[in-house]
């Protein structure tokens, strides 16, 4: 890998490291908590345990006393953060192809799009 693929991928895993933590916050914020581990202690060992909450999370998210338009968002944000995932997992395996860390951070951005949505709650309707 070279050095600056291999700054680029760092930089990149640390920024989902950062937004699966944004997540979490914001799940545990809603009416009904849902609570993720810490995928930051997880990193050194298996980050299954997170990956598998974050997945139960999608389903919870549909139990939650909010809006419809709310729900899609909270989902499309979490698939955001296991594409960023994935594709950081496959870079790591297949290596770093530009476009596979263009991926990366195309769907971070995406994914911080939804947060700025929930957060200001600018959802409506042709958002889900």
């Amino acid at each position: 890998m070279a050095d600056h693929d291999k700054e680029r991928f760092l930089m990149l895993a640390e920024a989902a490291v950062g937004a699966y933590a944004y997540v979490a916050g914001l799940l545990a914020d809603l009416p009904v908590p849902i609570v993720l581990p810490d995928l930051v202690q997880a990193v050194d060992g298996e980050p299954t345990e997170c990956l598998m909450a974050l997945s139960r999370a999608r389903q919870l998210i549909e139990d939650e006393p909010i809006e419809e338009d709310h729900k899609r968002a909270y989902e499309h944000m979490v698939l955001e953060w296991f594409a960023a995932y994935e594709i950081l997992a496959l870079t790591r395996l297949a290596g770093p192809a530009p476009w596979r860390l263009d991926v990366v951070e195309y769907a971070l951005n995406r994914l911080m799009s939804w947060v700025e949505m929930i957060e200001d709650d600018e959802l409506g309707d042709s958002q889900s």
